[in-house]
Formats: C-alpha cells, structure tokens, sequence
C-alpha cells in the first residue's frame, strides 16, 4: 500500500517544458509524459508525471496527473482545474476520458521512456507497453485474490451442509419420473415379459400395445408402453427439492435436475445438484434469502457462485434457471424441528398438489402470513396457494381472525362447502359478493357451471337469486339460437352475455322510472326485444331533452343577430335538423355541433344569400362574443365579401350583444 501522504512530497517536480520542445507543436500528441524513479516509504517507485500539451504550450509547469507505481501496487494524484487535488485508482490507460488514451500519450524523452522500461524489466516493448502490461497483470492478481475470497466465503457458506437424504434416487424413479414398460415385441405373442422403470419388477401383460397406458401390478404406478424395437431414445427431465437445516434459524433448498435417459437396451440416470438457496430469520425477525448457483466455468476452489443463474432470456424458458420442483417429505420433520418453519405446512400442501412448486415463497409467506399454516390444515389449498404466491388482495382475508368462516369473510355453514369446491381468490371474492342472499351456494354453483363472472349482484337488487337464475335460464336457450342480420349470434355467445345484457334492461327501466315491482316489466317475455325497446326509449327521450334545450338556447339569442347588407343575410337554425342538413348541404362536419348548441357551448348561425335564402351557402360558429370559423363547400374558407361582410357583422352587431348566457 503506497504511503498517500509520502507522495504527495514528488507529486509536481517544478519541471517546465522549453517553448522550443518539438512536442508541443505535435497536434497528434495530447499529453506528455515525465518519469522518475524515488524510493517512497522504502518502496523504489517510479514516478509518472502528465502534463497536458495545451496548456503547457501555455506556460502551465504543473503535471495534470502524477502517477505513482510500486510494485504490485499504483495511485494517481490528480489535479482539478480549481487547483484542488483528489486520489485515482485507476490504471495509465483509463486516467484520459479519451479513446485510445495511451496512443495520445508521448514521453519527453527515450530517457523518460527508458527508464520505465528499466523499471519492470520490460526492453522487449515500448515504455506505454511495458507499463501497461504491468498494470493489467496487477489488475489480474487483484481479480484472482478477490475471486479466492469470494469462493472461500462461498466454500464457508456450504459447509454446515451434509449429505442428500438416503434413498431419495428410488423415491425420485417410484414418485416422480414418467415410468415405462419395456417389452421386446413378438409376433403373434398374446402375453409380454417385461420390466416397469419405476420398481425394477418383471410384470407380464396381455394385449399390449405401443404407446397404450397400463398399471403396474406391484407399485401401481401407470406406465407407458414401450416396444424396444419403435421406442427410440428417450429422455425425460424434471427438478426436485430437498429441504436441511444448517442452523436453528436457517434452512437451505437444494435444487436438484434430473434425467433419465432411455435406449433400447440401457437405461442411464443422472442428477447434479443445480441451485442452493439459504433461508434465515434474523435476530430483528425478518427472513433473509441468499442463492447460488452451480456454473459449469471453471472455478479456482468451487464451482457454486452466489447469486441467481445467468440466462439468456427472461421471457424465454430455461430449465436450467426454472427454481420450481417436486419437494421430498421424507426427511422434513426432522430438517425443520426447532427451526421458525418448524410447523409450516409444506408436506400436506405439496402432498395435495403432488405437482412442482416453487418453495422460497412457501416459506417466507409462512413468516409473513400467520393463517397460511390454517388454510392448509382446514382444506383449503387453492387460497393457501393463492396466499402464498401472491395472488391473493391484502384485503381478501381477514388474519387477525382464528376462526376459519371469519378468516373467509363468509357464514359459518358456508366453510364446508367452500372447503368441498376448494375455492380459489377470485371464486372467494365471487362467493362474498351474494354472503347475504338466501340462495348463495346455488347462485355460486350456478356462476361457476354458466362462467359468470359479473352484473349478478346488481340483479340480485331487485329479484331473489332463485328467481333469477330460473328467468336466465329460460331465456339463454331462445337467445343463444337466434341469428343476427349477417347470420352468426355474437350478442348472445354465452350465458355471462344474456346477465349483462339483463343487468342493462334493468337499469334502463330504473332511469325510466319503470315500475320493477311489476313482474311484466321484470321479467320480460323476450329480453332482448324489451332491451332494444328500452334502449330506444332512453334515445328518445335524451334526443326530445336535447331538442328542448336546443330551442332554449335559440330563443335566447333570437332575434339580437339578425343583419343583411351586401345581398347577404344572418338566419338561425330553427331545428336541430336543420344543422345536421346544412352540414349534410355544405358537406362539412357542422351536423355533430347540435349537441353543443343545446349545451350552450357555441352559437351555430346561417349565412345566406338574399336572392336564395333556401340555399345553404356559409356556415358560422360563435363562441362568447367571438366568430371561431366560417366554413362554406367542403369546408373552405370565407371568401374575401364573405370575410368583409363577417367583420362588419362581428362590429356592428356581435361586439354590441352580451351573449354570456347564450353560448
């Protein structure tokens, strides 16, 4: 370690470069290079002083950047343009901000370069070479001692582990690879010898066939059928999950990749231990992970690295990455006896499943839900899984509660049949919607077998579930057969489709003011008729409300706009119908304004001409007491009259007129 404080005694030599000297004419050299060689804290270090060939040129003695190399070792004093100075580690080659920075670099003279050659030893390449070199064999030895540290903290972390369970390679072929039935076909043979993959037994079969299912007579495992002769190679692939404790408040997850390679006379498996993750609860209650992985480059003392596998892409499987797979519950009660899982429910939660599943959120939902453990126990693995992998709202279940219908949000009659369905999140949500109608769990049944998801509660409003169930039914078999005018029926593809389309007749009848009590009117004879009738109603009558405050608001600004000069003349439209033709005339857009007239938002007027005041010729838009457009044929501007005739229209007449309550 060099002494900072030592070398900052050589940090500038006091050299100056003559004016004369060739190199600060060089427009291809950016920073020369000074050296000596000290002896610094009885360290003999060579010292390397850049100066930048600007500013010398300028008169600036002071090196830009002094380096200081000894040995195994180098720092770099560097000077800010305020005067201050800080300390660099890095090495010559990246001190520059440039591309290529040593090529910009030149030695003072062969005596500077030398002199570095001299100092490692190095006559064989140039002084920037020589320097260079040195520097990135230090840089090496730096990344092998730090990688040594690494891996004898990673071979520290490993050690408390001990050997995989004995007997998990037979429960692995017996419990979770696909198991054969390996025959050597014989023509005209009604009965084959064979071997099952999965307990080793000779069984003999009748009517077999290539492909076809079959179960063995010892372990009862289902086998496929395999001919020797058709099989081929077969390779079959899968993960499993052990579980040791290696202290009182950590557990480790060792992944292990399987395969089982099948020939036609040899069967080959292999296994190698892929993943390790470490689980810890600290001493201020919160639970840690740490994982590592096995890489296949070559390591100086262990191949496990720390941290997750490397791959090539997120949104691409890779086996080899994939952290989920069958757990092995042989040896869990002792691996988490006295450990903070001591009672997670991961053997009965896995044993449900039977199917591969990711561990590390198992366990640290444990910690961080308190019913998790409770859902298990009581039946309820899909809302513990739900739970535990967080698909599950905060807010879906209630965990200060013990008792199981409190914790569910439901009636304390309903957990039995929930448990039977063995619900999920969303099916619970569905459920908690009608906790309070007479009928829930045959409404709830109903929803599930139609896939209704939706618009039932504010059905529920205005009818019993039973009475609602039994009125859709009676519809969807008429509406899902009836033909639209281009001959398919998209309206009605599904019963969910017939409720929202019930739900909207409904509220339609509520903003008419429609008498529901009146089962005629709730429960119409043809639903989709009475939707459309409704729909129409509610059309007509916003288009006669809108008609109502389109001749409000013209009866408001009738007669104050009236003016004729020059031939040409100011009208009012009397009738929403009458924007909508004068757009429909002039093919412009005016006709979408009437809705805006009868908010007050604009003042849509009429220009004609005085010999032909049936024909449409301009239209203008009036916003407070300003004109915004006049658009005639297809929208184009006003013509010069046109525009000289708007002016003295705008002056005379609009500027006197206080259309604040108009438009």
């Amino acid at each position: 370690m060099l002494d900072k404080k030592e070398c900052r005694k050589f940090a500038d030599p006091g050299l100056s470069i003559p004016a004369n000297h060739g190199l600060l004419h060089a427009q291809q050299v950016d920073y020369i290079i000074r050296t000596a060689v000290k002896i610094i804290g009885r360290r003999r270090t060579l010292i390397l002083y850049v100066y930048d060939r600007k500013r010398a040129a300028a008169g600036d003695s002071a090196p830009v950047w002094t380096m200081f190399q000894a040995g195994s070792d180098y720092i770099t004093l560097a000077r800010k343009d305020d005067g201050s100075t800080s300390w660099r580690t890095a090495a010559f080659e990246r001190l520059g901000n440039e591309y290529c920075f040593t090529s910009k670099c030149a030695f003072y003279s062969a005596q500077d370069e030398l002199r570095v050659c001299n100092f490692f030893r190095d006559r064989d390449h140039g002084g920037m070479a020589a320097l260079t070199r040195a520097q990135w064999a230090i840089l090496d030895k730096r990344s092998q001692v730090r990688q040594l540290g690494r891996e004898k903290n990673t071979i520290q972390r490993m050690r408390p582990l001990h050997a995989l369970p004995r007997g998990w390679q037979g429960w692995v072929r017996r419990s979770v690879m696909p198991a054969y039935f390996f025959y050597d076909y014989r023509r005209g043979a009604k009965s084959v010898t064979g071997i099952c993959s999965a307990c080793g037994k000779d069984i003999t079969l009748t009517g077999v066939r290539h492909n076809a299912k079959t179960v063995c007579p010892h372990c009862k495992r289902e086998l496929t059928i395999k001919s020797k002769g058709r099989m081929g190679r077969i390779v079959d692939r899968d993960t499993v999950q052990f579980i040791q404790q290696t202290a009182p408040d950590e557990l480790v997850i060792r992944i292990v990749k399987i395969y089982h390679i099948y020939n036609r006379d040899t069967a080959k498996r292999e296994f190698c231990e892929n993943a390790r993750i470490f689980v810890r609860r600290g001493p201020d209650g919160a639970v840690h992970s740490e994982q590592y992985y096995y890489s296949y480059d070559s390591g100086a003392l262990t191949h496990w690295k720390h941290g997750s596998r490397p791959v090539f892409s997120h949104y691409q499987y890779t086996f080899g990455a994939d952290l989920c797979g069958h757990v092995y519950c042989g040896n869990l009660p002792r691996a988490v006896a006295g450990t903070p899982w001591e009672y997670c429910t991961v053997a009965a939660f896995y044993a449900h499943f039977r199917e591969p599943m990711e561990l590390l959120p198992f366990l640290l939902a444990h910690m961080e839900h308190p019913r998790l453990e409770h859902l298990v126990k009581v039946g309820f693995f899909n809302l513990a899984s739900d739970l535990a992998y967080g698909r599950l709202q905060s807010d879906t279940l209630d965990e200060t509660q013990g008792r199981t219908h409190r914790l569910l949000g439901v009636a304390a009659e309903d957990v039995a049949f929930l448990r039977n369905l063995n619900v999920n999140a969303r099916d619970l949500l569905a459920f908690r919607e009608c906790v309070d109608a007479k009928d829930r769990q045959k409404l709830f049944l109903w929803r599930r077998e139609h896939g209704v998801e939706r618009d039932v509660v504010q059905c529920l409003e205005h009818m019993t579930p039973h009475r609602l169930m039994r009125y859709l039914e009676q519809q969807y078999p008429v509406l899902r057969t009836r033909k639209t005018q281009y001959g398919g029926n998209s309206r009605y593809r599904d019963m969910q489709a017939v409720v929202t389309e019930y739900r909207d007749y409904l509220d339609m009848c509520v903003k008419l003011g429609d008498n529901l009590s009146n089962s005629f009117v709730l429960y119409p004879k043809d639903l989709q008729q009475a939707h459309d009738k409704a729909q129409g109603r509610i059309k007509a009558n916003a288009d006669a409300q809108m008609r109502r405050d389109f001749k409000s608001a013209m009866e408001a600004v009738s007669g104050h706009l009236d003016f004729e000069v020059d031939g040409m003349k100011i009208l009012l439209p009397a009738t929403p119908d009458d924007i909508i033709a004068e757009g429909q005339a002039l093919h412009h857009c005016v006709g979408g304004y009437t809705d805006r007239v009868a908010r007050r938002e604009c003042i849509i007027l009429f220009l004609r001409q005085c010999n032909d005041l049936e024909k449409p010729f301009y239209t203008v838009e009036i916003r407070g007491r300003k004109i915004v457009q006049v658009r005639g044929m297809s929208n184009c501007d006003a013509a010069p009259e046109v525009e000289k005739f708007m002016a003295q229209w705008e002056r005379q007449v609009l500027g006197r007129r206080d259309l604040t309550n108009a438009a």
